[in-house]
């Protein structure tokens, strides 16, 4: 039997999100929690918004697991850190990503469609790989980072704990990149 989950954050990102657990085929998705959209809203493919953020508590003896879709690093911390108090957090990864040998994807984490991770690369925490990004072998991606649309990240690179990138941004080789 699958474990269920859901969707914290019922935006745009979780469509993509609810698109990768979907392909996965790891889980079974109950539906989405936000905190401004309203119980009932079918967000995507029939999925609704099936509880609010505040009474997320609620939901412990029916969900099994859970994910954050939201783009913001501080925020999705935030909900992660208050989640993580109920159910366990999950790893998304869509089945098109291409995962090397040794790499490791910390939980929380969602590495979405036509990314590529080269091997030996460690994936920190609640961390979005996002679309078509690419990751060279040997590098240290941090805790509550966003890596961007189309995002390259040279060989030997360590990207520090929060980071945002921006679309398409190409970070050379053997290089350390901190908090913006």
């Amino acid at each position: 039997m699958k474990e269920k989950i859901v969707i914290i954050g019922a935006g745009g990102h979780g469509k993509v999100v609810a698109d990768a657990i979907t392909a996965q085929g790891k889980y079974e998705l109950l539906g989405f929690i936000d905190a401004s959209i309203p119980v009932g809203k079918v967000i995507v493919n029939d999925f609704k918004v099936i509880q609010t953020q505040a009474d997320f508590y609620l939901l412990k003896d029916q969900v099994d697991t859970f994910i954050v879709a939201v783009g913001s690093n501080i925020i999705r911390e935030k909900l992660v850190i208050m989640a993580e108090a109920v159910l366990k957090p999950a790893t998304v990864i869509h089945p098109s990503a291409l995962i090397g040998s040794d790499v490791t994807i910390g939980v929380g984490s969602v590495v979405l469609a036509n990314t590529v991770i080269n091997s030996s690369s460690k994936i920190g925490r609640n961390t979005i790989v996002n679309t078509g990004s690419i990751i060279d072998h040997d590098c240290i991606i941090g805790n509550n980072i966003h890596l961007s649309i189309g995002t390259l990240v040279g060989s030997n690179s360590e990207i520090k704990d929060g980071y945002t990138s921006r679309i398409g941004e190409a970070i050379d080789s053997f290089s350390t990149v901190n908090k913006n």
